[in-house]
């Protein structure tokens, strides 16, 4: 009996709440019908969709018809040009102008006197006297040094001696050749005797002859314990000291001759084949900065050297002055190739399209426009262009170009022929 009262009572509060509900949805719809739009429940998903298209429709017209302050408003036809048109290029070019071009291969090396002779006495000796000092500059005949003199002095009087004792025997012998042909013409000898005096006094004369060469010999060898410049130069430094025993195999200093000299300087062998003879040359040395030395490649060995594996060429430099000395550091210039009034562009800017044929993309002067605010721009035309002189920076143009033509150098997007480009930035070529 209790469980029946419970099941009527949860049914009756089921009841009530369906009731409530059906009331109040009822209630709602009534409300709405009196304005007219229909219930929540009608309206589809497409419905709400095209409403929402519309609104933003709406408010995209709003914001293209709004036009700013002080400016006027664009035609439709204006507008549909203006979303046609395409974006221009922004490009930096380089305008065409003719120049004097030089290229130059930079070089170091060292500078060497024109010759270098070794110094050295003839005969050997103590040292009794250096004259030089190192680095002085020496005229051709001044005294470089001197040995001792007293051995060549014995030597000198001993050759006199003896010339004097032969000539005395050679005097007596002509007089004993007189008196032998006196006799003979008397008849008191025979032939044969007055011949053998004859012999006698023709051995004396020779002994006299030889007397004079051994004194000749003996000032020859005082001479040479003088050491003399044979040619203007400058000293390099003393190999002996004063009080030493010297020989002929000893160097006692040498001299260089530097109104001419030579830079010996290295050349690696990527750059062997732009070397000739006769080259022009520029020398620079620390001791003159500013001062520029004019020469020419004079000589090029045709040994590659060591593990540096460089060629070895000597620059003839003059030097009347004698500023130059053997042993300066020095750096120089090899002048490759000299152009006058060529025209020369970036190797950068060249478009290869094989079998040697080569583009540059170029804006011509006279399709250069400007507008109000003074920005140009114009047409790109890719130009076949006849190269000459070409290194890895820079290329000879011969042909294809024209003074005052812009070569487009660089782009914010792809340069194809014919496209239109806005140039913001021109430069001119500088050397």
């Amino acid at each position: 009996m209790p469980l029946k009262k419970t099941h009527v009572f949860i049914a009756a509060f089921l009841l009530f709440w369906i009731i409530l509900i059906g009331w109040g949805a009822i209630h709602t719809g009534i409300k709405l019908a009196k304005k007219g739009q229909p219930p929540p429940a009608a309206e589809s998903v497409k419905e709400k969709t095209e409403a929402n298209k519309e609104a933003a429709l709406k408010e995209k017209g709003a914001k293209t018809e709004a036009t700013p302050p002080g400016q006027k408003k664009q035609t439709p036809a204006q507008a549909q040009a203006q979303a046609v048109e395409p974006r221009q290029i922004l490009v930096r070019a380089l305008k065409v102008k003719t120049a004097n071009f030089e290229d130059v291969l930079p070089v170091m090396g060292s500078v060497k006197g024109k010759t270098e002779t070794e110094l050295r006495f003839e005969i050997s000796g103590s040292v009794k006297k250096i004259y030089f000092r190192e680095g002085e500059k020496i005229k051709k005949g001044d005294l470089i040094a001197s040995l001792e003199p007293r051995d060549a002095q014995l030597k000198i009087d001993y050759a006199k001696n003896r010339l004097n004792s032969s000539q005395a025997a050679y005097n007596s012998a002509l007089k004993k050749l007189e008196v032998h042909k006196k006799l003979y013409e008397a008849g008191a000898i025979i032939k044969s005797k007055l011949e053998e005096v004859e012999l006698e006094a023709e051995s004396a004369r020779y002994q006299v002859e030889s007397a004079k060469n051994e004194v000749e010999l003996a000032q020859n060898e005082m001479a040479k314990t003088s050491l003399y410049a044979n040619k203007d130069g400058v000293m390099g430094p003393r190999e002996v000291e004063e009080g030493e025993y010297a020989t002929p195999q000893d160097k006692i200093g040498s001299l260089f001759e530097i109104k001419e000299v030579f830079v010996e300087v290295g050349i690696v062998e990527r750059d062997i084949q732009k070397v000739k003879l006769n080259q022009k040359a520029r020398v620079f040395v620390d001791a003159y900065p500013g001062v520029t030395f004019e020469g020419t490649v004079d000589n090029i060995y045709p040994i590659v050297e060591g593990k540096s594996r460089t060629l070895t060429a000597k620059i003839k430099v003059a030097n009347p002055d004698s500023l130059l000395f053997p042993g300066m550091f020095s750096r120089a210039e090899i002048l490759i190739i000299e152009l006058k009034n060529a025209i020369i562009v970036p190797a950068t800017c060249l478009i290869s399209s094989g079998k040697g044929i080569s583009f540059i993309p170029v804006v011509p002067a006279q399709l250069i426009e400007k507008d109000e605010e003074g920005v140009r721009s114009g047409p790109v035309q890719l130009r076949r262009v006849g190269l000459g002189y070409v290194t890895s920076d820079y290329a000879q143009v011969n042909s294809g170009l024209s003074v005052d033509d812009l070569i487009v150098i660089e782009a914010q997007g792809e340069i194809k022929d014919n496209i239109r480009v806005k140039i913001v930035d021109i430069e001119e070529m500088a050397f």
